[in-house]
């Protein structure tokens, strides 16, 4: 039920690149995640109440060290799809999954050869992506070089949900994580972005399924696995979104891969799944 739980997941967060990929054309970046996360704050308050995990400080420091993570991921990947693809995005955000391992043993724990190998196609892959398509003048390596720093990003995050999950209440995390990502989205916008409310029905479609798909609903659904599978299998199972990523954008927005950047995402994708146990 876990892996069936975190391949809903992986597909909605999928089809959310093409979403956010079209509102950036509107808004920016923080702005953007300062609506998401704030809508989605609000939307995880009803899985706050009545739960003894929600008054436990350990569960509210936890969530907080989480949401510092993914506001990194987050908003690295959506300033990185100013620039460049969303099947791009998508395929070099798959990167996470092959670093786990990598932060694992930063903190302490011990990657197989596999691991590394698998470190290396994917990172072949990604420097394909980035070099076999457009021209470097036009800015996409800048998006690939955002996007591939979320992955690091979303590596740490996932290492340590699979720590603070099995420790604490995995809803209890939901809350203060979001909320983190909401007030740090809404401080960098408010100094560099123009804050404004009159968006196009498009935004706001982007900025609700965003909000309560991608984010409270997703995320309640991944806390929920966490407690049932480690982090290796959760990461093996979101695998799957950079080929989700990757099928949306070419269906909604006809997104195409140079022949190099097809191999590239070949060697990405072969890096996530070799590290299958």
């Amino acid at each position: 039920m876990a892996t069936v739980t975190l391949l809903l997941a992986s597909a909605v967060w999928g089809w959310t690149f093409v979403l956010v990929k079209d509102a950036l054309w509107e808004v920016g970046p923080l702005w953007f995640l300062a609506l998401r996360f704030t809508a989605a704050t609000v939307l995880a308050v009803p899985l706050l109440l009545g739960r003894r995990g929600s008054r436990s400080r350990h569960n509210w420091r936890w969530g907080a060290i989480l949401g510092l993570a993914l506001f990194g991921g987050y908003f690295l990947q959506t300033w990185g799809l100013v620039y460049t693809t969303a099947q791009k995005s998508g395929l070099i955000t798959g990167l996470s999954v092959v670093l786990v391992p990598v932060v694992a043993w930063a903190t302490g724990g011990r990657p197989s050869g596999r691991a590394w190998a698998g470190v290396a196609l994917a990172g072949g892959g990604v420097t394909l992506l980035a070099l076999g398509g457009e021209s470097l003048a036009g800015g996409a390596w800048f998006g690939d070089l955002l996007t591939a720093l979320c992955a690091v990003a979303f590596a740490v995050h996932l290492v340590l949900l699979g720590r603070y999950a099995k420790a604490g209440d995995p809803r209890a995390l939901l809350f203060p994580q979001v909320a983190v990502v909401a007030l740090l989205s809404l401080a960098g916008a408010g100094g560099t972005e123009e804050v404004t409310f009159a968006l196009s029905s498009q935004v706001w479609i982007a900025v609700g399924v965003t909000a309560a798909l991608a984010t409270t609903g997703a995320f309640a659904l991944v806390l929920w696995a966490g407690r049932r599978a480690s982090a290796t299998r959760m990461a093996i199972v979101l695998a799957t979104e950079p080929v989700f990523a990757a099928l949306f954008g070419w269906w909604l927005l006809g997104e195409r891969l140079h022949p190099p950047q097809a191999l590239g995402a070949a060697l990405v994708l072969a890096g996530i799944l070799s590290q299958r146990s």
